[in-house]
This record gives structure tokens, sequence and C-alpha cells, in this order.
């Protein structure tokens, strides 16, 4: 459960190297150049301080005399005394191999390596060009331990018997490295919504097992969002990563909490709202949307339903009807594609029977899947609103601000977004105007939060999960939060195959911890959102109710038995 008071002190500030292998004060020549330039310990190895003084690289213009050693007893000794006093021994570093490598080839590898020892593995001082095993700086530049360690003096065999990393360790060190990895929360299940958000999690669990990071992940399709949020709630789940819309309703109906968030390419964990439109519509305007045909990421979404609903309600150009905002959506529009429109959660909300049909016309699923609320539906999300604009008949697209550039000028290879610039693409402000799609800060419906993390609160609230979730998502994104060169790699914030947006938004650059005093529904999503989603949804608070009466039932019969 580690802090990032661990990498304060790292002497790189680059995102890709910072508190990493390939930071400057990493291995354990680096962590003595830490201790030169602001440490006041380093533990190193016995050899290091020497190596380093004869190699005349970190310690420049040092004697070994200007070193000590810290014992474990309390008292200090010269580095000579190592023998004496140390932390304890560990095995040297170590070539490995595959264990579905036969005894055999184990041995060819083996004899192999003693060949390469003998012609490279000593120093001639008449032949300064001549290829050295164990040579790093300068030969390949300022760097050590390059491949195998600068103070090797030859490489031992391991025994046929001793091939197997237990037996290497010893026990002892086993002891000591499950202690250093003892984690207070053992596991963290991540509720997904659909098969897609599935493998994808999957995929995150075996890079994280990878790096040996803690708690070990797990993955659990919950089906909808509101599914995952009753999972966490009932300790099914742990975390899920839910849109504003859905953060309201987490909050409200189970008492759920935000503890990170997305960051895009905003200061903050935010992101605007804008009504999208074709360039050569020159008929659409966000003024008058009566008979149009809109394209949405789902019902009931934060920035595609509640800030689009709430201004065309609060200016009085659509009828509330009761603030049932589907029925409202349904009279208004035309045609839509509004994922989520005929989940019965919604409709029974309202106590309407209408299905609303129109509500799901432009969509693009098939069976089950259309209209879901889920990436089974093309047109589900950001960019599936998006693909509804250029492809899908929609007269009007309701996405984030970053939306239309990621998805144009060639930046994203499906072929629907082929030939697609962003300067086929333009803005519909509220004052009836049109702008580029760049200037969404002087033209746009609104902010709204950024996708967060969720877990329990309320009586459930726990610190140690809380802190133990968000350090596990921090150190997470140290090793796959970047955009990586081997398509093969796992990235937190990359959808591979047609889909976007899988679990994080691909536009994610980082994960931010909330402090805890924006760790509620009401404080990180904020007033206005909190107003415009009351006068789009009035009703949302009966779910709670909904869950909530049988409890009431269940007390009141056991008052009328103890009566009786």
């Amino acid at each position: 459960d580690n802090t990032q008071k661990l990498c304060s002190a790292c002497g790189s500030e680059l995102p890709g190297q910072h508190c990493t292998s390939q930071d400057r004060y990493a291995g354990y020549q680096g962590a003595l150049l830490c201790l030169l330039d602001k440490g006041d310990v380093a533990f190193v190895k016995h050899t290091s301080v020497t190596h380093a003084i004869s190699a005349s690289t970190a310690a420049l213009n040092l004697t070994v005399d200007d070193f000590e050693l810290l014992c474990v007893d309390g008292t200090r000794a010269p580095l000579a005394s190592h023998a004496t006093c140390n932390w304890g021994r560990v095995p040297a570093d170590t070539i490995v191999t595959s264990s579905a490598r036969s005894s055999d080839a184990r041995i060819l590898l083996q004899q192999f390596l003693k060949i390469m020892v003998e012609l490279y593995g000593k120093k001639d001082p008449s032949l300064p060009h001549r290829f050295h095993l164990y040579d790093s700086s300068p030969t390949y530049g300022a760097t050590y331990d390059a491949l195998l360690s600068d103070d090797t003096m030859s490489l031992v065999e391991v025994p046929r018997s001793h091939q197997n990393f237990k037996k290497y360790l010893s026990a002892d060190i086993l002891r000591h490295i499950n202690i250093v990895r003892s984690c207070p929360v053992s596991n963290m299940t991540l509720c997904v919504t659909s098969r897609i958000e599935f493998a994808k999690c999957l995929q995150m669990r075996m890079a994280l097992n990878a790096q040996l990071l803690k708690p070990e992940v797990k993955c659990l399709n919950g089906g909808s969002s509101y599914e995952c949020m009753a999972a966490i709630h009932n300790r099914d789940a742990d975390v899920a990563v839910l849109e504003a819309g859905d953060v309201y309703t987490a909050g409200l109906t189970f008492d759920l909490i935000p503890i990170m968030a997305e960051r895009y390419n905003l200061d903050d964990s935010y992101y605007y709202v804008v009504a999208v439109s074709k360039e050569d519509d020159m008929t659409t305007d966000v003024v008058y949307l009566r008979n149009r045909r809109t394209c949405h990421p789902s019902v009931m979404h934060g920035g595609g339903w509640v800030l689009p609903l709430d201004y065309l309600l609060n200016n009085n150009l659509m009828r509330p009807y009761g603030c049932n905002s589907l029925k409202a959506a349904s009279q208004y529009f035309s045609k839509s594609c509004a994922p989520g429109a005929l989940n019965n959660l919604y409709r029974d909300q309202y106590y309407d029977s209408d299905y609303h049909l129109n509500l799901c016309h432009l969509c693009h699923g098939t069976g089950s899947s259309f209209c879901a609320r889920d990436h089974t539906e093309d047109y589900f999300g950001f960019t599936g609103a998006f693909q509804c604009l250029v492809e899908g008949g929609g007269d009007v697209a309701f996405l984030k601000h970053t939306t239309v550039p990621e998805n144009t000028d060639g930046k994203r290879r499906d072929w629907w977004a082929r030939n697609q610039l962003t300067a086929d693409y333009q803005l519909l402000c509220r004052d009836g105007t049109r702008r580029p799609v760049t200037e969404y800060l002087d033209c746009n419906l609104g902010k709204v939060r950024a996708n967060a993390v969720v877990t329990r609160g309320g009586y459930d609230y726990n610190a140690t999960e809380v802190q133990t979730f968000t350090n596990l998502f921090l150190y997470a994104q140290q090793f796959f939060g970047r955009d990586s060169a081997h398509e093969w790699d796992f990235q937190m914030f990359n959808s591979k195959d047609r889909y976007a947006d899988v679990i994080f938004q691909d536009a994610t650059q980082q994960l931010l911890p909330l402090p805890p005093e924006l760790q509620h529904y009401h404080a990180y999503l904020g007033r206005d959102f909190l107003n415009a989603r009351y006068r789009v949804d009035c009703t949302a608070g009966s779910m709670r109710m909904t869950a909530t009466a049988p409890l009431a039932v269940l007390a009141l019969s056991a008052l009328l038995v103890l009566r009786h």
C-alpha cells in the first residue's frame, strides 16, 4: 500500500521515465547517484561504491573513506566490513530461460555462455575497442549494468537441481519477498458492462500480474452500468469506471463514491460538451432542433443527454412532460440513436408504457445489441455517436470536445472514418452561430466532469481499500498508461479492433486521485450538473425508494410479530 512519496526523490521528470527502470536514479549505481545528489542513505550492493569509484562515474573525486556502512545493530562500519555489517545476502543476478526447454537444450545454452565468457569475459587493455561482456559506460552511453552487471567477474552455471526459482532463491529470500509483496487487500474486482470490456479487463489483469502489481485484478461482466453499481454495493465487485451521468446514479442510489478521475487535454478532470453538425448542412442549428435526427452516446449520459436536453428544456425549446426526458426527446426529435432508450430501467422509472422507438431508429446494432447501452451497439459512446452522424443519417451529434479530432484526419483506421476531415464538421453554438471544431472553449453546451473510478462509500467506506485501489491504478498507468510502438503491448487508454473508449476513454492522458473533499458525487459533479440532471430527470430518486422499500416492510412485519 505504497504512497507517491516513494517516487518524490526520483531523478527524471519525464512521464515515461519518472520512477521507472529508465529513471536516472534506477539501479544500484542510480541509487548511489541519488545518495550523492539528495539522499541520506542508499541501499546498494557491497561492490557498488568501489566499482563507481574505480569507474569514475557516479562517485567522481570521492574515496571509500567518504562512505560508511549502516549496520542493523545501529552501529557504523567501513566499506571493507561488509561481511559483518550488512542487511542480508541475496543471490546474484541470473540468466533465465523458459522452463519448457529440455535439459539438453539448457546444457547447450550453458556451454554457449561459457564460450562467450572465455572469449569476451576479460578486458584486454591493449585492445580498448574490443567487445567486453561486462562493459556499459562510456561504450554504450551514460549507462551502467547494461544487460549484465558491470562488476561481474565471471558467469557460474547453476546446477540442474537448482534450476527452479524457489531452490535458487532459498526459503529465507522467498519469505522476505512475500512480506514485501503482502497487500492489505487481496484482490480488486473490476466490473464491466460488455464482453468487449471484459476481454480488455482480462488483458489488463494479465499485464498487471506480469508486473507483480497487487492487489490482483479480477473481472466481472455485470451486463450494464446499473448492475455494476449494484454488484459493487453488494461486494460482488469493487470498482467500475462510470461516466458523469452514471456517477450521479451510483451515488444517489448505492452510495458509491468517485475516487479517481480521467484527465484529457485540459488542466482538470472535465470536458466540454459540444453539438456537432456537418459543415455542408447549414439548416441545422442548436436553437431549433425540432424534427431533427440526433445522435447521443447513451440515455442519461452526462454529456450526451443531460446537458443537451437541459439546454433545450431550460430555454423552453422542448416540452418537459413532467421531466420525462425520454418522452420529451421522442416527441421533439424525429429520429435518434440514444442507446438504452428501450431499457426497462428508464421506462419503469417514469411509469411509462411507451417504448419511444424513434429514439432508436438510427441505431445500428442487431438482435439484443440493438440500441443497447454498451459497446455491442455500434453507435454507443462518443465515438459511436460521431459514427452515427457520419454514416447513420444524423443531423447533429452531442459529443466530447476531443471526439471529432480523435476520429478524423486519418487518426482512425475504420472504414467509416476514412476520408473524414476535421474541417468537414462544425460546432453549433448556443446563439445559433457556428464555429470550427477547435473553438470549443467559446462554443459549447457546458462542462461535465470526466469519467471516474467509483467504489463503495457511505457506511461501507473503507479507507484502506480506497487507498489500495487508487495506488493500483496509479502504478498500472506508470507501466501501461502511454502509447506503445508495439501493437501487442497492453495499453490502458487505447482500444483495439473497431471499438473505442473501452473501460477508459481513449483520450485519457492520466488518472488523477481525487482528494477526500471530492469523493462524493455531489462535490465531484458540481451544483450546475446536479441542477441540470434534476431538470432532465427529477424522478431519479424513485430507484432509491424502490430499493429501500422492502426493508420498511420487513421492519413493520417484525413490529407486528413482537406486539402479538
